[in-house]
């Protein structure tokens, strides 16, 4: 993989993204134990991003049972990336068969970028469902469904503030959202903004890596009057939101 990423980022190997498939050396890749490929995985994929919701609950239910190790680690998604769903990858990242596809594109999409596991093709939707899936609700991808719904607040809002990495947090925001849908009836991009914000700072104050969905659900519960007046995006710099972290 370091081979790889290494041509990439010299962009010699661009051109190799723009073939059929994908070939690599087998003799670099290592068995895992334990870790099997789902039959008819790609099958099931629809590279249009209408359809990233029936895409990614395939993609988890394909791996849901691999370790968080695992799915942290860059070597195993960007194997995906490059074999098992490359003509997926391919199809949902159509940009990199252009001319002036940039190495910042490739490694964002077909390996763990500058901007992390939520813009590699597959990691991003896998890790979108396991911090989302809730197991208590009738429909286990309830909040899935909403996080969905809006591809800003998917990957730009919340993905780049990390709190889609955080499970607890995740599951108290949708669940906000669920119960509070006038929240996303107008000017959502900005409104899911200030949220992600607000929670950013309120991380240098206070350890929320511990705290349970309850308490991210009544903070925007509290904060619900405020949410609601945000309909700019300059508004976001507008300190008298913050003034009570």
């Amino acid at each position: 993989m370091k081979t790889l990423r290494d041509a990439v980022k010299s962009e010699a190997a661009i051109p190799l993204y723009t073939a059929e498939s994908f070939e690599i050396d087998n003799s670099q890749i290592k068995r895992l134990a334990n870790v099997y490929h789902p039959d008819g995985l790609a099958d099931k994929l629809n590279e249009i991003w209408e359809d990233d919701l029936k895409s990614a609950i395939a993609i988890y239910e394909g791996y849901k049972d691999i370790s968080l190790i695992l799915a942290s680690n860059e070597a195993f998604w960007a194997y995906l990336t490059h074999v098992d769903l490359y003509t997926y990858t391919q199809n949902r990242w159509p940009k990199v068969k252009d001319s002036d596809c940039s190495a910042e594109y490739i490694l964002d999409h077909w390996f763990v970028g500058d901007n992390g596991l939520l813009r590699n093709a597959v990691a991003s939707m896998w890790w979108s469902v396991y911090n989302t899936i809730d197991a208590t609700r009738d429909n286990p991808y309830e909040l899935t469904e909403i996080l969905f719904k809006n591809f800003t607040l998917r990957v730009v809002t919340l993905g780049s503030y990390l709190l889609i990495r955080h499970k607890e947090a995740m599951i108290g925001i949708l669940s906000f959202l669920k119960d509070n849908p006038e929240v996303t009836e107008n000017a959502f991009e900005h409104r899911g903004r200030f949220i992600a914000k607000y929670f950013n700072r309120l991380g240098a104050v206070k350890q929320l890596t511990y705290l349970k969905r309850d308490f991210f659900y009544s903070i925007c519960n509290k904060m619900k009057d405020k949410i609601l007046s945000v309909t700019k995006r300059e508004q976001l710099n507008d300190e008298s939101l913050y003034n009570d972290l």
